[in-house]
């Protein structure tokens, strides 16, 4: 039990000194558009496709890629 009230503490004292580092919330600064947060996710998803495509072979060693409906070969990278 005192481990761990000694890591809270230690979390807890951590976290203070991050949050005062962060500079408070304006209300005048500017947001960021929709339109470039939509372009991030759509790109951060592209990536994730990319990757697992790139990995496929590893993947259906661990077992996680493996399914009984089978990908066109088509839709895959060479």
């Amino acid at each position: 039990m005192q481990i761990r009230l000694k890591t809270y503490l230690h979390f807890m004292s951590l976290w203070r000194s991050l949050r005062d580092s962060i500079p408070p919330h304006r209300d005048d600064a500017p947001a960021a558009s929709p339109f470039l947060i939509y372009i991030a996710v759509v790109l951060v998803f592209l990536l994730a496709i990319l990757g697992a495509d790139a990995h496929r072979g590893e993947l259906e060693s661990f077992g996680l890629l493996g399914s009984d409906y089978p990908i066109p070969a088509a839709f895959l990278s060479p």
